[in-house]
């Protein structure tokens, strides 16, 4: 009875034991070995049948014993010896480590600055200890993870409702906390939220790649791919202010009575300010998804860095971009419409003295000086847009001033003095 348990818990031993023949081959190419005790097919009762021939060599036998003890004490310190390396990393590492950086924005490019500030640490660390041996590569990486891959779909379906979840939430706190008040000191600030949306995407995308490399991280890039493009039309696009169409009709002694261009412009203070704010994070949005896309392929496979491609992405961001541009250019260009209207309307032929600077003169001058100060001190930190939008401003304003221009004629040489009177 007991012999027959004896066996049972062998065979249970031995199939616990078993390993895959990937493992089998990485230990054997790791750590050649011609002893017996390290073969795979390894047999005891064989092993001990060649010690022990006879019954004459048992008389040998603690000396056998001895020698295997000391096999067992010498492997127990080498395996003691790599459990305490690996355990004293991280201890070494925060000892060595310099004075933190100032915190990046951008999560992506925290992790560039890693290599410098270790390889400063370790400049650091030579002076003051020996250098320790490089632990070699692990052989055993990603061979227990694959045998998970076909069932990785449930992380990556459990982000994508996450992510889901996390824009529904996006868009209600801005429905309820409304856009950014404006502040000229902190002008164009970025929407926090899409500095949350991409805190997230690292931390999914380090998660995914601990696990696996391969077809995961494909499908987890779809994943990522499809709420940029939802956080690009949902919280940016839609935010943005509608236009409303410009009133023409106004004359010469309208213009007379204007109070501060009020009854002309179309866009508030909090609404052009909302605009440079969605302009600057689409910006963020923009340089944060190309780090992502780097990120990506250094985590994926060799073989799958072809297949992650964020470009359609960008171009959205990109769009966006250039949909605030355009609205800015827009509102100043169809504030200043009214006071061309007029001028093309005025009867020039009949002027008859040179006076002040002209109404529709001062008009201009005054929705410019509104409109320029604010654009440019919200999107103080994105200065080539506020470039991008002034150049835009002038070729759209010009021909339409050159337009109005000839349709003041009939005109007296008074009346053209009075014209180019600014």
């Amino acid at each position: 009875m007991m012999e027959e348990e004896e066996l049972e818990f062998v065979e249970e031993l031995e199939a616990v034991l078993q390993l895959t023949p990937d493992v089998q081959l990485a230990i054997e190419q790791v750590f050649p070995s011609q002893d017996p005790l390290d073969r795979a097919d390894f047999n005891a009762v064989e092993y001990i049948n060649t010690l022990f021939p006879t019954e004459q060599s048992l008389a040998n036998i603690d000396e056998v014993v001895n020698k295997i003890r000391l096999k067992i004490r010498r492997l127990d310190d080498n395996i003691r010896t790599v459990v305490r390396g690996q355990t004293n990393v991280g201890q070494d590492g925060r000892q060595k480590k310099p004075e933190s950086p100032p915190a990046s924005t951008n999560p992506f490019l925290e992790d560039e600055a890693a290599p410098e500030m270790e390889e400063l640490a370790m400049e650091k660390g030579d002076s003051e200890q020996p250098k320790k041996p490089k632990a070699p590569d692990n052989p055993f990486h990603g061979i227990v993870s694959k045998c998970f891959e076909p069932h990785l779909y449930v992380y990556i379906e459990s982000q994508d409702k996450n992510l889901g979840e996390l824009i529904d939430r996006f868009v209600a706190d801005f429905k309820a906390q409304g856009p950014p008040k404006p502040s000229m000191d902190e002008g164009g600030a970025v929407l926090p939220s899409c500095a949350d949306l991409f805190v997230y995407y690292k931390k999914c995308m380090v998660q995914c790649s601990q696990l696996s490399t391969g077809e995961p991280m494909i499908a987890l890039t779809t994943i990522f791919q499809k709420y940029l493009q939802e956080y690009a039309w949902k919280i940016l696009s839609g935010n943005l202010p509608k236009t409303t169409s410009s009133s023409g009709g106004l004359t010469i002694s309208s213009l007379l009575k204007e109070k501060e261009g009020s009854e002309v412009a179309k866009f508030t203070l909090e609404e052009l300010c909302l605009i440079c704010s969605i302009l600057s994070t689409a910006e963020y949005c923009l340089a944060t998804t190309q780090q992502l896309e780097e990120k990506l392929k250094e985590k994926v496979d060799v073989s799958l860095i072809e297949r992650i491609n964020l470009s359609g992405e960008m171009d959205t961001f990109s769009t966006v971009i250039s949909s605030s541009i355009q609205l800015l250019v827009q509102d100043l260009d169809a504030a200043c419409d009214p006071a061309l209207t007029a001028m093309s309307k005025m009867q020039w032929q009949n002027v008859e003295h040179v006076g002040d600077q002209s109404p529709y003169v001062t008009s201009v001058i005054l929705h410019i000086k509104q409109n320029v100060p604010i654009i440019r001190d919200n999107l103080a930190s994105t200065r080539k847009y506020f470039t991008q939008f002034c150049i835009k401003f002038a070729n759209s304003f010009i021909p339409k001033f050159i337009t109005h221009l000839f349709k003041c004629k009939p005109i007296s040489m008074v009346g053209a003095e009075q014209v180019r009177n600014w």
